[in-house]
């Protein structure tokens, strides 16, 4: 029981919101840029380690991304007017804690790059 490996799974959606909220430059950038600049990134990590969006599928995949990525601003600000009142009121753990989860995330994805792809039978 004790031996069994505990390692927390990365949400890779949260990490990267989390990493763009805390890092957060521009405060001219709309609400809408701000997600979208994230549901971006999250795609792009997708397709790092070998998952592709149907072009099909894309548009709708898109809306909803953007739509899960509003909701969690919407809920970890509450309280806030603006990002930057957010970023301003977060602790030093709190900003450690997300470049952390990020670094992990990043050094995961290059690692599931680099494996060799499996050539369909």
């Amino acid at each position: 029981m004790a031996s069994e490996n505990t390692t927390k799974k990365i949400d890779p959606l949260y990490t990267i919101f989390e990493q763009h909220l805390f890092n957060f430059q521009d405060p001219n950038a709309d609400r809408g840029t701000f997600v979208e600049g994230i549901v971006k990134e999250y795609v792009a990590h997708l397709r790092s380690i070998g998952l592709a969006v149907p072009v099909e599928w894309q548009e709708h995949i898109f809306e909803e991304l953007f739509f899960q990525v509003n909701t969690m601003l919407v809920k970890k600000i509450y309280g806030c007017h603006t990002i930057d009142e957010f970023t301003a009121k977060a602790t030093t753990a709190q900003k450690r804690r997300a470049k952390a989860r990020y670094q992990k995330l990043t050094r995961a994805t290059r690692k599931l790059a680099s494996k060799p792809k499996k050539e369909a039978a």
